[in-house]
């Protein structure tokens, strides 16, 4: 770097001072930081209002306040962080024929620096396209809070579209938390496992965790 820039080595500032700067940069400037009062009134900015553009991404959730605003969890048992972030364009993906598509959901982490699990949930159509309808960052991966997420998804679902959503078939991962969710959301669904990831826990796996 200091031949690239034709800077004395000595000149340079120490490792510690440039990455101090860095991350008083980001969590000033760019919202990088965790502090819960911060984080609402980012989300608060962002929350679905229904005026927003087809594109524009905005914050929804289960819980609301009297401001119809997200209420934001700090993350305990009690107070669990469930917050989403879709387009009207993505929900509207769901208005396609209940037996022309398979509901998704499923987890994934180390997406942030706090690494709080990301709830992924879409849709794959006929030619096994997968289409992202929304993501969601949670705090705990429990029924309860997956399911509040999925009744968030329905209640937007119908806000956006005056529509009922109707799902016919669900798939997930080889996790009973998410299973339950579905089930108590979607009953009369019909559900499917993700294989690759259930053949290691088929074994142990209650018979009614398999695909009906």
């Amino acid at each position: 770097m200091a031949r690239k820039f034709e800077i004395v080595l000595e000149d340079l500032p120490a490792l510690t001072t440039v990455q101090n700067f860095v991350n008083h940069y980001s969590r000033t400037y760019l919202v990088n930081n965790d502090r819960l009062d911060d984080l609402r009134d980012w989300i608060h900015a962002r929350a679905f209002t229904g005026e927003e553009q087809m594109t524009q991404a905005f914050t929804f959730g289960w819980n609301l306040d009297r401001d119809d605003k997200p209420i934001v969890g700090n993350s305990s048992d009690e107070r669990p962080f469930i917050i989403g972030i879709t387009t009207k364009a993505l929900i509207q993906r769901l208005m396609a024929p209940p037996k022309s598509f398979i509901l998704h959901v499923d987890a994934t982490h180390k997406m942030n620096f706090r690494e709080y699990p990301v709830l992924v949930v879409g849709m794959s159509d006929r030619s096994r396209g997968f289409h992202l309808v929304a993501l969601y960052i949670v705090s705990q991966e429990t029924q309860d809070v997956i399911q509040s997420a999925l009744m968030a998804l329905r209640r937007l679902h119908f806000w956006i579209t005056s529509r009922e959503l109707v799902v016919k078939y669900t798939m997930a991962d080889a996790d009973q938390a998410q299973f339950n969710a579905l089930s108590a959301d979607f009953g009369g669904a019909g559900f499917f496992m993700l294989w690759k990831r259930s053949t290691k826990r088929s074994k142990a796996s209650p018979r009614s965790w398999r695909v009906r």
